[in-house]
């Protein structure tokens, strides 16, 4: 007969899985895949990243859950199991690289409270090179410039959430973060976890930084600055587990013979043929493409509180394919007012969709609800139905091994 402290040693070693996964000791990611299978050549390309599956971005960290483009968020999409990690480049008076989705502050930091920065207030023109097409037009701004301070009067200032409906709890806790700080992250996770975690600059605004630049006097180019701070973080190759992403064509043209980094133009609106003809010419990686407006777009309903889909798809994902580009979309996020009413307010519903029309990548300020989506799907680990459930642990199988352990016990012990 089994005594006591018997049954007690093997409901302890039934639930033992359970401590790998104490979010206090274990790296993650969810739902880990076999350690061997990161450096199997037939899932893995030489950049570490996979290519059996589509990718998941963290789109600016994990943005849904805490402040965008700060050091934490950057860490829990690491430890969320994100592919790699998005930093839109911002540029510092001292040409430092920090990661903001704008170069103008005001929006997501606490610059408008500083009184000693007060009259550094001021407007410029954000729009792009070109008159006859909106590339990423921004108009003109007044507001504080990340190119107007150097780096440690902008570590002085404290981030919060950018959207309101999403949760306050960590509002001014964390300061700007730079994207050698980002890099510093994805690689200590990723070392911790066996993998390769990459990341996703985009050159934001190049052409008006640029003027702004050449107003200061300044002859070398905000392209310039960008390539050789990557190269110094040992990003310069199509091997280098890094996407350099820019909405601006001609900042992708002005790059493209003085990198190798695998390149991507994002786009929010249908193309021309002569825009294709352009982008045909700089061998791109993929295209970033905004999954609402090109390829299920919708319309507000009658009470402006949601909206449904115009029909069917559109066949702009087939087309990308189509130019032997990879299609990444953007931007993926769980709150219902984010979906269609078709949807039902679930997002595995849009992730579904979006799987079967053929995305190659998942822009997404919830990495861990992608991550989940593609273990739910069976293709996290391998493209094999059902492969990644049976790999490492997971919430369910720890949860099954505690109920059957404490039924064994209740068993022999009446």
């Amino acid at each position: 007969m089994l005594t006591h402290l018997s049954i007690f040693a093997l409901t302890a070693s039934l639930c033992s899985s359970r401590a790998a996964e104490d979010p206090a000791t274990d790296p993650g990611p969810p739902y880990p895949c076999p350690t061997a299978s990161y450096s199997n050549p037939e899932l893995y390309g030489p950049d570490g990243l996979p290519t059996f599956r589509p990718l998941i971005i963290a789109h600016r960290g994990a943005s849904g859950m805490y402040p965008e483009h700060t050091a934490l968020a950057y860490r829990k999409a690491a430890e969320q199991g994100a592919d790699l990690i998005e930093c839109d480049l911002a540029i510092t008076k001292d040409h430092k690289f920090i990661c903001a989705h704008e170069p103008y502050l005001q929006l997501t930091t606490n610059i408008g409270n500083k009184t000693e920065f007060a009259a550094r207030k001021t407007s410029y023109n954000m729009d792009d090179d070109d008159e006859n097409f909106d590339w990423n037009d921004k108009g003109d701004i007044t507001n504080w410039f990340s190119f107007d301070f150097n780096l440690a009067e902008l570590r002085t200032l404290r981030k919060r959430q950018a959207n309101n409906f999403r949760d306050p709890r960590y509002d001014w806790q964390e300061t700007v973060v730079t994207l050698e700080e980002l890099v510093q992250i994805t690689r200590e996770v990723g070392e911790k976890q066996g993998r390769t975690i990459g990341i996703y600059p985009e050159l934001k605004h190049s052409h008006a930084i640029n003027k702004i630049l050449a107003d200061r006097g300044e002859s070398k180019r905000f392209e310039d600055h960008a390539l050789e701070e990557l190269n110094r973080l040992g990003f310069n190759s199509s091997d280098s587990p890094c996407f350099l992403q820019a909405f601006e064509i001609s900042s992708l043209e002005y790059v493209r013979n003085k990198t190798d980094l695998k390149l991507v133009f994002l786009t929010e609106q249908n193309l021309t043929d002569t825009v294709w003809d352009r982008l045909d010419k700089l061998n791109l990686a993929g295209m970033g493409v905004d999954k609402g407006n090109l390829v299920t777009p919708g319309h507000k309903d009658d009470l402006k509180r949601g909206s449904y889909k115009w029909g069917e798809p559109t066949d702009f994902l087939d087309v990308v394919h189509e130019h032997g580009l990879k299609a990444h979309c953007f931007t993926f996020r769980n709150e219902w007012m984010k979906l269609y009413w078709e949807h039902g307010q679930d997002p595995y519903s849009q992730l579904e969709e979006f799987l079967e029309l053929g995305t190659d990548g998942y822009f997404s300020d919830f990495p861990l609800t992608i991550r989940r989506f593609l273990h739910y799907k069976g293709k996290l680990c391998s493209p094999r139905m059902g492969s990644s459930r049976v790999s490492g642990s997971s919430p369910g199988r720890t949860i099954s091994l505690t109920l059957i352990a404490f039924s064994l016990v209740y068993t022999l012990l009446n």
